[in-house]
């Protein structure tokens, strides 16, 4: 067995790390703009402005956890950076 099939799981579980924590996180967004946005439970539908409410909140909530995906991604390209000296 060599170094480099050792390496392949280790990428597998750091993919299937980040799957989970994008679900996750795509479920926090849904419970959070949800509970922000929805009021009336009598129709079986959302109204127009509650559908709007979960939209903007959806793309507020998104944008805020891509702009501290990129800050980390950034820092740890900083830190792998820095170990290479």
């Amino acid at each position: 067995m060599s170094y480099g099939g050792r390496g392949a799981p280790q990428r597998n579980d750091e993919q299937e790390v980040m799957q989970t924590m994008l679900i996750k996180m795509t479920m926090s967004i849904n419970k959070q703009c949800f509970l922000e946005c929805v009021s009336n439970f009598k129709d079986d539908k959302l109204s127009q402005q509650e559908g709007s409410c979960i939209e903007m909140c959806a793309k507020r909530q998104s944008g805020a956890f891509q702009a501290m995906n990129d800050i980390q991604g950034q820092l740890q390209s900083r830190g792998a950076g820095g170990g290479m000296f």
